[in-house]
């Protein structure tokens, strides 16, 4: 049974957002000790273009979680990838994630959509695991042409196995339960539940 419903602003600024604001105010503070008001006003500039340069992915990012988990059935999603999809569903999660192109804007929103649509965790972390370490865009555009296909293959090959451990793992470490429903969410608050 779902508890209640927190608010926007409860979630966006829980736990996490207070730890970070107090990270950057002694960062902050030691900056505008050690180097002078003019570098805590140039780091702002610097963070404010950051912010412009990444707010259009994130809005594109959300946008993409938000059509991925409209389009997504939940009871193929928890068929495919779910609690009792076994091994199969750590699989597939695994090569989604390497499959998947591009950074965490893309990657991030599929997450967060996957699990509103009622992916476990196991799951979750193997996608995760599979795009991290095995990105087939990465290695293609980066690590064939730079490195060469020796050390790709090397590397490949040590990795391969890790995001089914990875999600193999996460299924059997006792944390609770971790699901739309559950009372757990990626953004710390109570899942609402599939769309």
């Amino acid at each position: 049974m779902r508890g209640p419903r927190r608010s926007l602003a409860a979630e966006a600024f829980g736990m996490s957002f207070w730890v970070l604001a107090l990270i950057a105010g002694v960062a902050a503070w030691a900056a505008w000790e050690l180097k002078g008001a003019d570098a805590v006003r140039a780091a702002l500039s610097h963070d404010l273009d950051i912010l412009i340069f990444l707010l259009p992915r994130m809005i594109g990012g959300m946008m993409l979680a938000g059509l991925v988990q409209a389009i997504l059935p939940p009871d193929l999603v928890a068929r495919w990838v779910g609690e009792e999809s076994g091994l199969k569903g750590i699989v597939i999660a695994a090569a989604v994630g390497a499959m998947t192109p591009g950074g965490p804007m893309t990657s991030f929103p599929i997450v967060v959509a996957f699990y509103m649509s009622g992916a476990d965790r196991g799951a979750l972390v193997a996608y995760l695991t599979g795009w991290s370490l095995l990105g087939f865009q990465r290695t293609l555009v980066w690590e064939l042409p730079l490195l060469g296909a020796e050390f790709t293959m090397y590397r490949i090959a040590v990795v391969v196995t890790l995001p089914i451990l990875a999600g193999l793992l996460a299924r059997r470490i006792p944390l609770g339960p971790v699901g739309p429903g559950k009372g757990n969410n990626p953004a710390g608050g109570p899942a609402e539940g599939g769309r």
